[in-house]
């Protein structure tokens, strides 16, 4: 693949980062260029701000989305208009300034001498993120480890993807994208660089702990049926369960120590709701090959190929 600048492109999504994202975006296209904003139906002005920059600052576009789709849809948007521009690699990053623009140059040193498919800059430090940020940071990134088998540890947005990534990741045509996540689960050759996470520049996040929530439903639930099969264990469980109780309970009754009813009720309900729980299992089987189905990912990825095809 060519490394001229012209096959590489800075990607930056962004939502309601507030004005200082102009430094954020300066910053980066002082690094490289070209550079292109992605805004996400901001309402904050940004958007304005952002078009004012182009006519003044040349190699950088900027793509409006009417209403806010996420940061992956933001990304998947400006990889298709990329790719069609002919560009073949991007460098993604946040606009809230988090991300270190300086460390674009030795990202692509990175690329280019370790012959890695995915740069991935990963968090060394996080000072400058708030306690809780940090917990709720690693809750999640045990529960995705736990649940998909990603690691997603010190894991960031800010990662550089080469064309056969960029291919892979337009070739996937789910609605619902975590961005993160399909970059990891692609498996390409990565190199890691670390950095530490700066103050923020850009705006206030926009992630509450409701949003934050639905974020690891939905990551969670996009990479694993995992879910869906602890509901069947836990029906067998039930049903053991269920089966040793119902001993007991007819042990109860031959010996005169129940209560009147009290065993055909209990033998009754634990015998139909672990049932119940056991078929709601079942169920899940199959809803979990549809899920798989339906979200039409490749069924194989190719890293490389070596070797004369004609022989």
């Amino acid at each position: 693949m060519s490394e001229h600048s012209t096959s590489h492109l800075v990607l930056i999504p962004s939502y309601n980062p507030g004005p200082k994202v102009l430094a954020t975006v300066r910053a980066a296209r002082a690094q490289w260029a070209p550079v292109w904003v992605v805004v996400d139906g901001s309402t904050d002005g940004s958007a304005d701000a952002m078009r004012r920059l182009a006519d003044e600052i040349p190699r950088l576009r900027v793509l409006e989305l009417a209403t806010n789709h996420g940061k992956g849809a933001a990304v998947r948007h400006g990889a298709l208009a990329a790719r069609t521009a002919g560009f073949s690699h991007l460098l993604t990053m946040d606009a809230d300034g988090q991300h270190p623009p300086e460390l674009i140059p030795k990202m692509l040193a990175a690329w280019r001498g370790d012959k890695a498919q995915i740069v991935a800059a990963r968090k060394q430090r996080r000072d400058s993120d708030s306690l809780s940020t940090r917990i709720k940071a690693h809750l999640f990134n045990r529960l995705m480890k736990w649940f998909t088998g990603l690691d997603l540890a010190n894991a960031s947005d800010f990662r550089l993807l080469d064309r056969a990534v960029v291919d892979t990741l337009l070739a996937m045509p789910e609605k619902v994208r975590f961005f993160r996540g399909m970059t990891v689960w692609t498996g390409f050759t990565t190199t890691h660089l670390d950095f530490d996470v700066a103050p923020r520049l850009a705006g206030e996040s926009q992630w509450n702990n409701a949003q934050l929530m639905r974020l690891a439903i939905t990551a969670i639930s996009s990479y694993s049926a995992r879910p869906l099969g602890m509901i069947f264990r836990f029906g067998l469980f039930g049903m053991l369960a269920a089966g040793l109780l119902s001993l007991q309970a007819i042990y109860s009754w031959l010996t005169n120590i129940a209560v009147s009813g009290w065993t055909s009720i209990t033998i009754v309900m634990l015998f139909f709701g672990s049932a119940n729980l056991l078929a709601i299992g079942v169920l899940g089987i199959y809803i979990a090959q549809i899920f798989d189905e339906i979200k039409r990912r490749p069924e194989f990825l190719i890293s490389e190929k070596t070797g004369n095809a004609s022989i």
